[in-house]
């Protein structure tokens, strides 16, 4: 006897071949579903972080919208502070606010969360305000 007579001869008589193959169906699902979703989550690990000079690109940009730039200002008050590279932060602020593609939400956010976030940089960070608001005017 080989064996699809052993299977043909026992799928309608026996209760037992309908419980193996139920429960080896929920085995390889359940399989499937932690292979896809381990490799899903490599996928999410692998995806770059955004550096500070990766933002500054993005304000220096002439091409970046309003909404890039507001991007840029928002993922610097997520992720970064002035006093880990005051420098680039300063570059980033003034290259954000003086950008042809600025608009009154950047300066409510940079007024409104970065300015009471970093304190103790307020008179840099004033200046720089007030130097991209005249560069409006002129």
């Amino acid at each position: 006897m080989n064996i699809i007579d052993f299977v043909l001869s026992n799928i309608p008589s026996k209760s037992y071949f309908y419980l193996i193959y139920i429960l080896s169906i929920f085995f390889f699902s359940l399989f499937l579903i932690y292979f896809f979703s381990k490799k899903a989550q490599k996928n999410n690990e692998s995806k770059k972080k955004l550096t500070l000079s990766d933002l500054i690109k993005i304000a220096k940009n002439e091409k970046s919208s309003a909404k890039d730039l507001l991007f840029a200002l928002f993922y610097f008050n997520d992720n970064f502070k002035i006093k880990s590279d005051k420098k680039n932060s300063m570059e980033l602020f003034r290259a954000v606010l003086s950008h042809k593609n600025r608009n009154k939400k950047m300066f409510d956010y940079f007024h409104e969360n970065i300015l009471p976030k970093n304190s103790e940089y307020k008179d840099e960070l004033d200046k720089l305000e007030r130097s991209a608001l005249n560069k409006e005017r002129g």
